[in-house]
C-alpha cells in the first residue's frame, strides 16, 4: 500500500531512540524524508513504497548516519547546502566529519556512531535554500537557516515547518537550546525568528518530535535572556544519561558563543 501523509519516526540510538526524529512526507508524485537519524539506530522505513529525496538538514553525525543503509534500499536523492557535499563523497570529508563529532561529542560520539563510508557524488544533490518541490497535494520549501551551523537548512512543507537544530530541543516539557560548538549566535537568533515569523501550525523538531510553534517563541526568550541558561530535565535511566551529556555539549557551545559576540 503505497505511503501517504506525514510520519515521525524515532532515530536516535538503542539507549535512547527518541532522541532524534526522522519525518518522512509522503505526497502523490514524491516521498521526502528529513534528515537520516543516527547509524547506532533501529529506526524501521518499512512502511516505505519508495524514497525519491533525503533532505539533509544539516551535516552532523546524529543526522545523516542512516544515509549509507537508506540508499541501499532506496534510489533517493540527497539534498544538502551548498559547498558542502564534499564532506559526504570524498575520504576527506567523512574523515573531517568524524573528527569533529568526536571532538565535540565526546562518549556521545560512540553512542550515535559515526559516518563509516562515503556516498557516491551522482547521489548528492547541492542546494541554496529557496528551492521549491511539488510532492503532489504538498509544497515544499527549503529554508537556508544557518547559526547551528554554516550549512543547516529548514523544511517548510505547508503549515509544517522542520526546525532541524535551528530552533532548539524539546523534552519533558523543557525547550533546551540546540547550540553545541561552534555556532553563531548572533545567526542563530536570526534564523530562529525567520522561522517564528512563518507562522507554521505545526514545528517538527529533530530532538523532541512535534510541537506547538510557541515553543520557538520560548525558546527565542530563552535564548535573549541575560545570565547563563540553566536546563532542569531528568528522565531517568540510560536515556536520561544521553540527553544530560547533550546537554552538556549544547550549554557548552552556548557559552562560548556568547564569549565571542
Amino acid at each position: 500500500m503505497p505511503c501517504r501523509g506525514l510520519h515521525s519516526i524515532p532515530a536516535g540510538p538503542v539507549e535512547f531512540p527518541d532522541i532524534t526524529t526522522v519525518y518522512v512526507i509522503c505526497g502523490e508524485k514524491i516521498t521526502v524524508m528529513v534528515d537520516a537519524g543516527v547509524s547506532n539506530s533501529i529506526a524501521d522505513f518499512s512502511f516505505l513504497d519508495k524514497l525519491d529525496y533525503i533532505v539533509l538538514t544539516h551535516l552532523h553525525i546524529d543526522h545523516i548516519g542512516l544515509l549509507p543503509e537508506l540508499l541501499q534500499v532506496y534510489k533517493a536523492k540527497i539534498l544538502v547546502k551548498n559547498g558542502f557535499k564534499k564532506y559526504l563523497t570524498t575520504d576527506e570529508g567523512i574523515k573531517k566529519l568524524n573528527e569533529t563529532a568526536e571532538k565535540v561529542l565526546g562518549d556521545l560520539y560512540y553512542i550515535y556512531g559515526g559516518l563509516e563510508k562515503k556516498l557516491d557524488q551522482d547521489k548528492v544533490i547541492e542546494v541554496e535554500g529557496n528551492e521549491e518541490f511539488d510532492l503532489g497535494g504538498y509544497k515544499m520549501k527549503l529554508i537556508y537557516t544557518p547559526g547551528h551551523a554554516r550549512h543547516h537548512i529548514s523544511v517548510q512543507i505547508d503549515d509544517f515547518l522542520f526546525t532541524g537544530d535551528s530552533a532548539g530541543a524539546y523534552f519533558n516539557g523543557v525547550v533546551i537550546p540546540t547550540t553545541p560548538p561552534v555556532i553563531d549566535y548572533k545567526m542563530y537568533i536570526e534564523s530562529l525568528k525567520k522561522q517564528i515569523e512563518l507562522k507554521p501550525k505545526v514545528v517538527g523538531f529533530a530532538h523532541g518530535g512535534l510541537v506547538s510553534p510557541k515553543i520557538m517563541e520560548e525558546h527565542l526568550k530563552q535564548m535573549l535572556s541575560e545570565g547563563e541558561i540553566q536546563i532542569n530535565v531528568d528522565i531517568g535511566g540510560i536515556a536520561g544519561e544521553v540527553l544530560r551529556k547533550q546537554i552538556e555539549v549544547n550549554l557548552r557551545g552556548l557559552r562560548e558563543s556568547k564569549k565571542s559576540i
